[in-house]
């Protein structure tokens, strides 16, 4: 490709690891994270920016501290320079503009699931197809994938759901993300949507892609992730909030679907330093 770089790291990473990633100036770069949990910190100002299995990353020009967590790691990397999308750096010159944001949003993540799905899939088969069309295919995906991880804050969705549920389901689903540390037995969530016990089970792990019970404990790891990152609660207030009877429990399932542990989330690695 002419204005594009397009490539695929793949590996394992035996313990929680630490670079940096550098964007230079007049350059992009999108991330396409499918496997492994990536936590990025930004310089002045400061932020933290969780990046899950299967999400969508746009960077800006700076440099980055990296923390790659155990487990295996598939990331695409998209990069170009800002000349290759004109109108993509208008509109974001013009949010920043609009939010008053000084410098602007340096880095934005989105789950691919639901909304960006269909989108990497079209750059996925792009990509395999090869042909005389991929460049145009990949710059449409840059346009709608930024255009939307760039919309709204920064998603840690560790509990995706499919779209257009039954309106009972969807329900449910709104009301257990709302309420995560609530007890949650199945048979009052099967009453709630209208089934018995039993065909409620199959016809969740059918239409969602994993089961009621799981479904509530992603949620409430949805919640501890969001605290450990946002607060400095205790890990003990953070497991009672969000429906965790011990830490023990909430250790093992943001180790489970992150492969990291809480202390690494609230880890403060080496500062950013622009002598570098």
């Amino acid at each position: 490709m002419q204005y594009l770089r397009h490539e695929s790291i793949l590996g394992t990473v035996a313990r929680t690891a630490i670079g940096s990633v550098t964007v230079p100036p007049n350059m992009n770069l999108l991330c396409i994270n499918l496997k492994g949990t990536l936590i990025v910190r930004t310089p002045q100002p400061s932020r933290l920016v969780l990046v899950p299995p299967r999400s969508l990353t746009f960077i800006r020009p700076t440099r980055l501290i990296v923390q790659a967590a155990r487990g295996e790691h598939h990331s695409v990397f998209i990069s170009w320079p800002s000349v290759a999308t004109p109108v993509l750096e208008r509109w974001l010159e013009a949010r920043n503009a609009a939010r008053g944001e000084r410098g602007g949003r340096l880095v934005g993540c989105k789950a691919i699931d639901p909304n960006l799905k269909s989108a990497v899939a079209r750059f996925e088969k792009a990509v395999v197809d090869g042909n005389e069309l991929l460049e145009p295919q990949v710059l449409s995906f840059i346009y709608e994938a930024v255009s939307r991880v760039m919309t709204g804050p920064d998603q840690v969705q560790i509990a995706p759901v499919p779209k257009d549920l039954p309106d009972t389901i969807q329900d449910l689903i709104a009301l257990v993300r709302n309420n995560p540390a609530q007890p949650w037995p199945l048979r009052d969530a099967a009453d709630r949507a209208g089934y018995s016990p039993f065909h409620f089970s199959r016809v969740f792990k059918n239409m969602v892609g994993y089961g009621f019970h799981e479904y509530v404990d992603r949620c409430r790891t949805e919640c501890a992730v969001d605290m450990l990152c946002a607060t400095d609660s205790p890990v003990d207030v953070v497991a009672s909030t969000c429906g965790f009877g011990t830490t023990q429990g909430l250790r093992e399932s943001v180790k489970d679907y992150l492969g990291l542990v809480p202390s690494e989330l609230r880890a403060n690695p080496d500062p950013y330093d622009p002598s570098d």
